[in-house]
């Protein structure tokens, strides 16, 4: 496996004022917590392309060639008195490498809650969503391209970041350097074939800077577009999508067959730590005995998993993840995965990762998320089980958390959708998209959509208190959950094991 480390920024950040379109999102700096001090570091950023020459490319879309190619950003804390006027500011259009044509595709052709005439408020102009676009590709971020890491703080703890389905690097960067504030290293990959519009082809590994790879990559060459983007074939940009259609046997085991590749995403990550903290800026200051493991949506289930299938994690945050039964009774046997061959949803004699918790665990689960919700009530109505009601509405996770040892906590934001805690259109242009909704269980009844950046800085502090608790082991962090300082929003906080 090989490592290769490149930052990318924007030429220029152009001088665009548009508060109607930026809304109140133009860099995430963390600001002053409610339930804690100000964040005591600056933030750097860093990209970095891992390859994993034990596994082919893409292998759940077929892409049985090439070498596993994992592009990942790294977020640390860095000292103030480190940042300078000549230090760069990263801006989103450094996750596209500076790419317009590929920003572009990305805010409008993704499922990702961007922005198309048919995802904005009534009366928003195709012009002002151009604007809104451009803008973007400029906007400063809360970190600085490849400042020095602070050096004198002791070892970091780790978080390592999974994106959910058709999800980027960056959609969990406001918890991202917010973590990396607090003294966390915070690492993302992109899991290639279920994230938009990957830049493989911007890896400078291909560059000609190692002859050896771009022959192993010449079968997966051909795949990328002009912009050096893998997985334009699928819709919204990826090579694949787990439960694209119908439930049944076969998507069962797609699911689980994505399931562990992402997990084998995740292990190659954690390879990648182990090498970074051997030699470079990095060196000896990663604390490899505390990784703890965040992910959002299939990012989400991607957490349980991982906290199922590798040991090197001592503990997990998912968010919004699905919330799927046991079904593997409803399943012929045949369907099932044999003792001896890893598998996180089918195996014949093991455990569910999504019905059962391995480390101590936190859910942050949204009150009217309606695609986890409406896939509970089909798969719950489909196999005979419990189906969300207003009373219980996410039955088979409250079932996995009661029915557990391991210590956990379980928190329900009412007000919020499945898109409500990840850096996305809501979050970058709260003043262009919709927040009136039919209630899931009333239809009949609109809700407001809680304000995006509320929902984030409540993601963010419990995000810090719970990794300081179990990772950290600082104890005292359990008082504000049991205190719960974001019931004025109606939050409500399950905490057992502890």
């Amino acid at each position: 496996m090989f490592i290769y480390l490149r930052s990318f920024c924007a030429a220029t950040i152009a001088a665009l004022v548009l508060s109607a379109c930026q809304g109140q999102n133009t860099a995430d700096e963390g600001g002053e917590s409610p339930v804690g001090a100000s964040p005591p570091f600056a933030v750097g950023s860093s990209t970095l392309y891992i390859h994993d020459d034990s596994r082919p490319f893409d292998t759940v879309a077929g892409v049985n060639t090439g070498v596993r190619t994992l592009v990942t950003e790294v977020w640390y804390p860095v000292e103030h008195n480190d940042i300078s006027d000549s230090s760069v500011r990263a801006t989103y259009g450094d996750y596209v490498f500076g790419s317009h044509t590929l920003h572009q595709k990305m805010m409008t052709k993704t499922t990702f809650f961007h922005l198309t005439p048919e995802t904005v408020r009534e009366g928003v102009t195709s012009e002002q969503i151009q604007q809104s676009i451009d803008e973007l590709f400029v906007r400063p971020r809360g970190s600085f391209v490849d400042a020095p890491v602070a050096a004198m703080i002791g070892k970091l703890p780790v978080i390592v970041m999974s994106h959910g389905d058709a999800g980027s690097r960056y959609n969990m960067q406001s918890v991202c350097e917010y973590l990396a504030s607090f003294g966390y290293l915070v690492i993302a990959p992109e899991h290639t074939g279920n994230s938009p519009y990957t830049a493989t082809g911007k890896d400078p590994a291909l560059a000609g800077d190692d002859p050896s790879f771009e022959s192993q990559m010449s079968d997966v060459l051909p795949l990328l577009d002009a912009d050096g983007a893998y997985g334009q074939v699928a819709l919204y940009g990826q090579s694949y999508s787990p439960l694209a259609g119908d439930i049944g046997p076969a998507a069962m085991f797609d699911l689980d067959r994505a399931l562990v590749e992402r997990v084998n995403d995740l292990r190659a990550v954690l390879d990648t730590l182990d090498r970074m903290n051997q030699q470079g800026e990095f060196a000896s200051l990663i604390d490899l005995s505390r990784i703890g493991l965040m992910g959002r949506s299939f990012g989400g289930a991607t957490t349980l998993a991982g906290l199922m299938l590798e040991d090197r994690f001592s503990a997990g945050f998912a968010v919004v993840p699905p919330a799927f039964p046991d079904f593997r009774n409803a399943l012929p046997a045949d369907a099932l995965v044999p003792p001896g061959i890893e598998s996180a949803i089918l195996s014949a004699s093991g455990d569910n990762a999504l019905t059962s918790l391995h480390k101590p665990t936190m859910l942050l689960l949204g009150g009217e998320d309606d695609l986890i919700l409406g896939l509970g009530y089909q798969l719950g109505k489909a196999m005979g089980g419990p189906v969300p009601s207003p009373e219980n509405p996410y039955p088979v996770l409250k079932t996995t958390v009661q029915e557990s040892d391991m210590p956990s906590v379980m928190a329900l934001v009412p007000n919020t959708n499945h898109g409500s805690f990840g850096v996305s259109g809501p979050y970058w242009w709260p003043a262009l998209k919709p927040n009136r909704f039919p209630g899931f269980f009333n239809p009949d009844e609109e809700f407001i959509l809680l304000d995006s950046e509320v929902a984030h800085r409540m993601q963010r502090e419990m995000a810090l208190k719970f990794f300081d608790i179990t990772l950290r082991e600082d104890k005292s962090r359990l008082g504000i959950f049991r205190d719960n300082p974001w019931q004025e929003y109606g939050v409500t906080v399950d905490i057992r094991g502890f």
